[in-house]
């Protein structure tokens, strides 16, 4: 989890707290706290919780999940927002295409009309 990783060093720097604070306040050694903010460990859920409300900050922020004011969780809002621009951008092919073979078809008309083929 490297945006946990991140969001641990930025949040106790933030918070003007050391590495040794943090681990006293966890009961945990400062090693184990360390590794934790470098990406080499991951905390237990009670650590988690416990960290969490010492930042005051959900686990959802703490673990580095982001959310827009609605409450729904940005990366499904961009991934919905990149679909909704695919199916556009194909829409807008299909109907040029559809356009153009139309557009084909009465040329062709007209010419066979007035023999002009």
């Amino acid at each position: 989890m490297p945006k946990l990783a991140e969001n641990l060093k930025a949040l106790r720097v933030q918070n003007k707290l050391s590495m040794q604070v943090v681990a006293d306040h966890l009961k945990i050694a400062r090693a184990t706290y360390s590794n934790f903010e470098t990406g080499k460990g991951e905390p237990n859920l009670k650590l988690l919780v416990k960290m969490a409300d010492l930042y005051n900050v959900s686990l959802d922020e703490l673990a580095g999940r982001q959310f827009t004011p609605n409450g729904v969780v940005i990366d499904q809002v961009r991934m919905k927002t990149e679909m909704n621009r695919e199916i556009n951008a194909m829409v807008k092919q299909i109907a040029n295409e559809f356009i153009q073979s139309k557009e084909a078809d009465i040329v062709k008309r007209i010419k066979k009309k007035f023999s002009l083929a």
